[in-house]
């Protein structure tokens, strides 16, 4: 089954799945339990594919109507909120929390004038860094580089073996910038800026080559505004810039350890959070709370099942359809008709 059959599959599954009602009674059942829900950009108007290719950036339209959606369904509140308040189990709608990564300036500008309309709190982790240096997320970088690239064609060391990948067509691109980002990512921050230079000469474009308009990094002055609002969350620095208390980590791409835990139990965070996709229960270790990724290829449907705790039985239900697809798409066998003998000889 190719890869956009999956997709309409699973679009279907979802739709299906609402009309049921289902989401709506796993929400209720999951009542207790809560929900945090994580972004990192929301973007308005039109925008290159190849920058968005992995639906990073949520457009503004789409955000709008899961945050009225959120708003309806559910105690929407802070980290902290979520730590200290009351057990779940007297409450009449399950509590969510909205959390946003990265520091994007579209945070500001699109993303919090929606929350604000709807007088929803969220939680910004800056990465300090990101507003101090010159040059943005190498991610993002990388996808600058792949779109203004005029070469049809790039040869690369990939997996510890030449690879040429093909750029010619946006669906190639877009395959492109998949595996070289998963290949980038699994590198050491030296390693890796030593291979974007590589991979700039080899693409024909400027190593210094900028973050572009979605990489737009907000300022110091635009992280205490928000602090004002409401919004943030990230350590010191920040808490230089804010003249306010920050005591929550997001684990940068949601890696960490029992040795990483310990070191935030230390540094004096009150809890962190990952990007294991679940919902968070009673027990769940403050140090570890699970995370609801959302992004731009999340319809309504899909956004309504995920944020339900029904995700992982759609999982398994297109799997368990993909592994009988070959089987029940095979076309009926003809009735056998007799060969010629030399057709038989032949074999």
């Amino acid at each position: 089954m190719s890869s956009i059959a999956v997709r309409i599959l699973r679009q279907i599954v979802y739709g299906m799945l609402v009309i049921s009602g289902l989401p709506w009674l796993a929400a209720r059942l999951n009542g207790p339990r809560s929900l945090i829900l994580a972004y990192h950009g929301v973007h308005d108007g039109v925008v290159d594919p190849r920058l968005n290719f992995d639906g990073m950036h949520v457009r503004a339209r789409r955000f709008a109507r899961q945050m009225r959606y959120v708003a309806r369904r559910y105690d929407v509140t802070t980290l902290d909120g979520l730590l200290d308040g009351a057990p779940a189990a007297g409450r009449s709608r399950p509590r969510a929390v909205i959390t946003l990564d990265d520091g994007y300036r579209n945070v500001q500008r699109v993303a919090q004038p929606i929350l604000r309309s709807l007088g929803l709190p969220a939680t910004l982790f800056v990465p300090t860094d990101f507003v101090l240096r010159a040059c943005g997320f190498w991610w993002d970088r990388l996808r600058v580089m792949v779109a203004t690239a005029e070469r049809p064609r790039v040869a690369l060391p990939l997996d510890g073996a030449e690879r040429t990948l093909s750029l010619r067509t946006l669906h190639e691109q877009k395959a492109a910038l998949a595996q070289l980002s998963d290949e980038l990512r699994r590198l050491p921050s030296p390693r890796r800026e030593t291979a974007l230079r590589s991979l700039a000469t080899r693409l024909g474009v400027r190593a210094s080559v900028d973050a572009g308009p979605l990489g737009e990094r907000l300022s110091a002055a635009e992280v205490r505004a928000l602090a004002e609002a409401g919004i943030t969350e990230s350590k010191w620095r920040l808490e230089e810039w804010t003249g306010r208390p920050v005591a929550w980590l997001a684990y940068p791409h949601g890696e960490f350890s029992a040795g990483v835990v310990e070191a935030t139990r230390r540094a004096g965070y009150r809890g962190a959070v990952t990007t294991i996709e679940a919902l968070n229960d009673g027990g769940q270790d403050r140090y570890a709370l699970r995370r609801i990724g959302v992004h731009d290829n999340m319809t309504l449907p899909h956004f309504i099942v995920a944020v339900s705790g029904l995700h992982e039985f759609v999982v398994g239900l297109v799997a368990a359809v993909r592994r009988l697809a070959p089987r029940a798409l095979r076309p009926w066998p003809r009735p056998a008709m007799p060969l010629p003998p030399t057709d038989v000889r032949a074999r």
